[in-house]
């Protein structure tokens, strides 16, 4: 065994939970503690009170207790993605849930890496009338259940949007002082162990093959980096056990020469992480804290586990929570054309605002959206042309540039492609006269 000292460890989860059961009591917020995969740890109430028993359910926030499972898991969800971009961004994570409920997560770090995360919330910044109405048009309304829904909104605290952002200052302060190097726990030193064990079984077998020097196992390499976009961390970690036993095997355990080519196979994992729709940012970021760190290790043993470590955080970033990632992403987008879809936009303004490539941001619009941007753009400039059209006697050059188009033949030829008719015809098939130009368009 190495040197323990020099491998960074996390905290015991014991030592977070006390300290973020203080930050409940004095703000009257609840919340809970997750760890990095997103395993709840402690529910805590307003008053610091944690549950004695609980299941991850019980973290969720009434409303998607209420709603059934899969608001419940989505929340949950969405909690460890918050996390990972807190992680990202060095800080903490303020935002919206899907049902316009606020929520702070702050990362308590170890090693430059998330150990576990701070929840607080949910709490109310909006009008809980308005989050009725959401629920009704988005149709997951549960018939029979307003009043207790209604309730539920009445029990949860209501703060105003500075306060929020003086909260959250406290708990990202706060998980700042949580994080330091403890000793290491039984879960770890148990890993540590297994992970040794499996790759001095690859090394028995590569001692009793009957080649002097294997070659290196590029097809074994191959196999990783396609299980690594694909998110399947079972497989993964079969086929880097194997890597990891010929390079120990070949270097002769040389620290050195292990160093150098598990920094090749970092960089490789993490190009592999992208293919499989990690976000470049967060990819990046991590991929520099990694590489630094491994420069200060010495031990042969903590550079395997560090790996191992290493290749799953990259794994979860493609896996799992691919879906929550994108849905987060498209409700920014979309909030973000319908406030400006009446003036000139473009796919690559609305990547930028949503702090991804227009490449890949074009590809996860393809997947979500079932079509092109320009598309989308233009069914919603449209319907609410048809709304212009149908309810007042706006000139249409003056409903071509209310909704962002800077030529109205252009307009005029859009909306007889989608509608059937041109516009000065709709208006008067919905018994409306045309204006004079609209008799010529």
């Amino acid at each position: 065994m190495g040197d323990q000292s020099l491998l960074r460890v996390e905290p015991d989860p014991r030592t977070a939970i006390g300290k973020f059961a203080h930050f409940c009591r004095s703000t009257g917020i609840g919340g809970y503690v997750m760890d990095d995969e997103g395993l709840v740890l402690a529910v805590m109430d307003g008053e610091g009170n944690a549950a004695e028993t609980f299941v991850a359910a019980d973290a969720a926030c009434p409303v998607c207790r209420i709603l059934g499972p899969e608001e419940t898991e989505n929340e949950l969800r969405s909690q460890l993605y918050g996390a990972w971009q807190a992680e990202r961004i060095g800080g903490k994570y303020i935002h919206l849930c899907a049902h316009s409920l606020l929520y702070i997560v702050a990362p308590v770090f170890e090693g430059g890496a998330l150990w576990v995360a701070f929840v607080c919330g949910p709490v109310m910044i909006v009008d809980p009338a308005e989050i009725l109405v959401d629920l009704r048009s988005g149709g997951i309304f549960p018939q029979g259940r307003e009043a207790e829904l209604t309730a539920a909104f009445e029990a949860m605290p209501r703060v105003s949007p500075r306060r929020a952002t003086s909260i959250a200052e406290l708990l990202a302060d706060l998980a700042a002082a949580t994080g330091g190097a403890l000793s290491e726990p039984v879960e770890a030193a148990r890993e540590r162990e297994e992970l040794e064990s499996r790759i001095s079984e690859r090394i028995h077998d590569l001692k009793d093959d009957s080649e002097a020097s294997p070659p290196y196992p590029i097809e074994r390499e191959h196999e990783l980096l396609n299980a690594i976009s694909r998110g399947d961390k079972a497989d993964s970690q079969r086929l880097l056990n194997d890597i990891l036993g010929h390079i120990f095997f070949a270097s002769g355990r040389n620290p050195a020469i292990i160093r150098a080519r598990v920094l090749e196979l970092v960089v490789l994992i993490s190009r592999a992480a992208l293919d499989g729709g990690a976000d470049v940012e967060r990819i990046f970021d991590l991929g520099f804290t990694y590489l630094n760190q491994i420069q200060k290790m010495r031990s042969v043993d903590d550079i395997a586990l560090w790996l191992s470590r290493v290749m799953n955080r990259f794994s979860d970033l493609v896996f799992n929570l691919t879906d929550v990632k994108h849905a987060d992403v498209m409700m920014k987008a979309m909030r973000y054309i319908n406030a400006r879809f009446d003036k000139p936009i473009t796919l690559d303004e609305v990547a930028e605002a949503v702090s991804l490539s227009p490449t890949y941001f074009s590809k996860i619009w393809n997947e979500e959206m079932k079509c092109r941007f320009t598309a989308y753009l233009n069914k919603l400039r449209i319907e609410r042309a048809r709304v212009l059209l149908l309810t007042t006697d706006t000139p249409l050059v003056e409903i071509a540039g209310l909704m962002g188009y800077e030529d109205q033949s252009y307009f005029n030829k859009v909306f007889k492609k989608m509608v059937g008719q041109s516009p000065g015809r709709f208006r008067e098939s919905a018994g409306r006269s045309p204006r004079i130009e609209e008799i010529h368009e």
